[in-house]
């Protein structure tokens, strides 16, 4: 090969590699310039060999910082240096400046030859690279990254909060499996969650038993979330993590609280029709009775009492206790109560004690609400727990006193929300009346336009009139009909009667189908057989109601294609199973739980006030001793209807 194809061949190899080389005199002026100068600033090669300096288009920022790197080569021969320097169009590039002193063999500088590296993008990403690094370690969470590629999957970066959350340093879990973090407690049904979100490259999130680098327990939520190369391929998982450890362990105390008051929420449910009719009842003996025995029933009471009071002294009591109580301890147990009676009677606030026969006592007033400085009764209960009661307990008896005490103004307050419910579905209805009374109003005052018209144009004769006469009749025939439908739904609905359920179920389909129509959705009633029950037809058309309008809301909401509903009426055994299915999607599981509670709403303040439902159960579930339940299926929600049969 002759030497000008060599030189050829170089120059081509390094226009390939896009390095910029240069040679300059000890004075800093070039001897040479690769053709890359042009590219690499915008300047042409023969700027610099007419002596321009290189120096003067370096960013101000740098140009001391490149004149003392240019000074200590003199010293140590070599320099490596990244500066910015600014082009001819006015853009600033990184540029990577590596040089190299030459001297003659007396030691003498005799040039000096370097290359230059554009490096821009390099230093924007390691910018980037530095920002994201800073927020990570600024933020409250502890953030770990692992490499998936690798055995084990190590720790390779660890934020600020992991350190101060855990007390482990970076320099302590470089390298290792996060696995250090249980110690010894690794057998937690959360890690085969976590173990089995990384086998399927999925993203996962668990509450784990952690420990700190003192031994100390905290709960720790961990999020984890694959990161994919452009292949989809695993490299790398991040974890976010959160120090949960006040909110488990309040959940913990919460949880040991609940179980241990459940059997009084058991208490307070088994009685609740008691307490509506303690306050009607003329002789409560028997109502005070049955809320003594289950009292006795669901917790190791010993004994329970209830004394009526008449102007502070008691004029009627209820006892019921176990059978292992013999006739003299309970003699003296009796004496025991009306002492503290005689004592207390006119103090209105919780008494608690113990005795030596029957172990601790408490004894709440009844407080009846009308007159809520005085009681008509006092309620005592003797437990041979080594704990005796409890405040949270306390409460909750005292609770469940009160509520019997009141219950007339409970009974006001459940009349209040029928009244409102009511009022509810009566807007309903003349929304739906309305929608019905349109198409003939509409076509009424077409009959009277056309009337006017035909007089005008001398058209106006007798068969005319009565033609166009009988027409506007036979429409307000037809609204009249439908004025009826709805009257029918209003009138008479408190009133029990034996009906078929079909036939109610029809009625309520008819006077809303017509608007269900125009929106699409269409309503389909099957009938296994006839079949009757004893109840209130108004208000079980009023449960139907409400069940097709809410699922009418949800087909808006959603805008689902061919909505239905479904209505299957079944006869069982010793029940009439009546089933609402509709198409529209469903409700989230954390609402379903919910959707029965009073004032409960999953529509806007201005849809719906969340009595509904609940209004519903109670007419079901109360009125008529059936159950009202909901589920999700494959396409919508089903309701469960479960009245008792007329036998």
């Amino acid at each position: 090969m002759n030497p000008i194809d060599r030189n050829e061949l170089v120059g081509q190899i390094l226009a390939n590699l896009n390095i910029l080389i240069y040679s300059m005199d000890p004075m800093s002026n070039y001897l040479f310039i690769g053709q890359q100068c042009e590219s690499f600033t915008g300047y042409s090669v023969s700027s610099f060999m007419n002596n321009e300096m290189w120096l003067s288009y370096i960013h101000e920022s740098d140009q001391d910082f490149y004149r003392k790197k240019m000074a200590d080569l003199l010293t140590m021969g070599t320099l490596n240096m990244e500066y910015r320097f600014v082009c001819k169009d006015g853009t600033v590039k990184w540029f990577k400046d590596s040089a190299t002193a030459v001297r003659d063999a007396e030691d003498r500088l005799i040039r000096i030859d370097g290359t230059i590296q554009d490096v821009s993008a390099q230093c924007a990403v390691e910018k980037e690279l530095r920002l994201m690094r800073t927020a990570i370690n600024s933020a409250n969470n502890g953030i770990i990254i692992v490499d998936a590629k690798l055995p084990d999957m190590p720790i390779i970066f660890a934020n600020h909060a992991f350190e101060e959350l855990t007390g482990y340093t970076l320099a302590d879990i470089l390298g290792k499996n996060c696995r250090f973090l249980q110690q010894r407690d690794r057998f937690q049904e959360e890690l085969k969650v976590l173990r089995d979100a990384i086998q399927h490259s999925k993203k996962a999130n668990v509450i784990l038993r952690n420990y700190k680098k003192n031994g100390e327990l905290f709960y720790n939520h961990i999020y984890i979330s694959p990161i994919k190369d452009e292949n989809g391929i695993v490299t790398h998982y991040v974890g976010v993590q959160y120090n949960v450890t006040e909110n488990v362990e309040l959940q913990q105390k919460l949880k040991a609280y609940y179980e241990k008051e459940k059997y009084l929420r058991y208490i307070m449910a088994s009685i609740a029709e008691l307490n509506k009719m303690i306050g009607m009842a003329k002789n409560p003996a028997y109502i005070f009775r049955n809320m003594c025995q289950k009292l006795i029933e669901v917790h190791p009471y010993q004994y329970v009492w209830i004394g009526l009071l008449d102007q502070e002294k008691v004029y009627k009591e209820f006892t019921i206790g176990e059978e292992s109580i013999g006739p003299m301890k309970k003699q003296k147990y009796m004496q025991d109560i009306h002492k503290k009676l005689d004592k207390k009677v006119k103090a209105k606030e919780i008494m608690r004690g113990k005795n030596r026969l029957l172990g601790h006592w408490v004894m709440i007033p009844l407080l009846y609400q009308i007159q809520p400085r005085s009681a008509f009764g006092y309620l005592m209960i003797y437990t041979h727990q080594d704990d005796g009661f409890v405040d949270e307990e306390i409460t909750m008896l005292q609770d469940l006193t009160s509520t019997v005490s009141s219950s007339l103004e409970y009974q006001k307050v459940d009349q209040l929300m029928f009244y409102q419910a009511r009022q509810a579905a009566m807007g309903e209805m003349i929304g739906h009346l309305a929608h019905q009374w349109r198409q003939p109003i509409n076509e009424l005052g077409l009959i009277l336009q056309d009337l006017r018209d035909a007089f005008l144009c001398n058209e106006l004769d007798e068969k005319y009139i009565v033609s166009s006469t009988k027409e506007g009749m036979d429409l307000l025939q037809q609204m009249s009909g439908t004025i009826d439908d709805f009257r029918r739904f209003f009138v008479g609905g408190n009133k029990k009667g034996t009906f078929r359920i079909s036939d109610i179920v029809q009625q309520s389909v008819d006077l809303i189908e017509p608007h269900f129509e125009k929106l699409g959705i269409r309503i389909s009633v099957v009938e296994d057989h006839p079949v009757s029950i004893v109840g209130y037809p108004g208000e079980f058309a009023q449960v139907v109601l409400n069940l097709l309008n809410n699922a009418r809301d949800a087909f808006m909401r959603r805008k689902r294609k061919e909505p239905k509903i479904t209505i299957h009426i079944t006869e069982k055994t010793k029940e009439v199973r009546i089933t609402v299915e509709d198409n529209a999607g469903g409700i989230p599981e954390q609402t379903m739980e919910h959707i029965f509670d009073q004032y409960y709403s999953t529509k806007d303040s201005h849809q719906g006030a969340g009595l509904g439902l609940y209004i519903s159960k109670m007419i079901i579930e109360n009125g008529m001793q059936g159950k009202l339940s909901a589920k999700n299926t494959a396409y919508g929600v089903k309701f469960v209807l479960e009245v008792p049969k007329d036998e």
